[in-house]
């Protein structure tokens, strides 16, 4: 900055140090610190613009996640509801096999005829 004119200061002539200014600093570091102060807005904007767009992100995976478990529950009130209607059949299945069983161990003219 010295180099480039940009910040005043001379050299000093006996050691070769740069001299600046105290006010020269303070202008410096006024013209920057709106651009600093802006540029952290808008990285703070752009990180609220993010955690919102995550918030929101967050908010629609835990309604599927809540669709799902009443799906998943509804399912299986559904699984053990058809469970017991086979279970229901299965034994009524098998009470007919019994009964047609003890109607063939019938004789034929029996059952012909009743009796």
């Amino acid at each position: 900055m010295l180099l480039a004119g940009e910040l005043e200061g001379s050299r000093d002539p006996i050691n070769d140090r740069w001299r600046i200014p105290q006010g020269a600093v303070h202008a410096i570091k006024e013209e920057r610190e709106p651009l600093e102060v802006a540029r952290r807005a808008t990285d703070a904007r752009e990180w609220i613009e993010k955690v919102e767009v995550l918030r929101q992100e967050l908010g629609r995976m835990e309604g599927r996640l809540e669709l799902t478990a009443q799906a998943e529950s509804t399912l299986r009130e559904s699984l053990e509801h058809e469970r017991e209607r086979a279970d229901r059949l299965e034994e009524r299945a098998e009470k007919l096999r019994d009964e047609l069983e003890a109607e063939r161990s019938k004789g034929f003219w029996v059952r012909l005829f009743g009796g």
